[in-house]
């Protein structure tokens, strides 16, 4: 754990992403919820790259 502590800001985010995408990955409700996501063919329900820009700023992005 005290290596993580070392790491610099930007390296201990993706290391929290990446912990949380793997914890998120053994929930099967949320695996269905993000492949019902994932195959909507409806792009009224689609979020526009400027959107997606909009919610995560460059600066929050891991």
């Amino acid at each position: 754990m005290r290596d993580v502590a070392e790491l610099p800001p930007k390296a201990q985010q993706q290391m929290a992403s990446y912990l949380v995408q793997l914890r998120l990955q053994q929930d099967v409700e949320w695996r269905r919820e993000m492949a019902r996501k994932i195959d909507d063919k409806d792009p009224a329900n689609w979020v526009s790259l400027e959107e997606l820009q909009r919610r995560f700023p460059d600066d929050q992005a891991a």
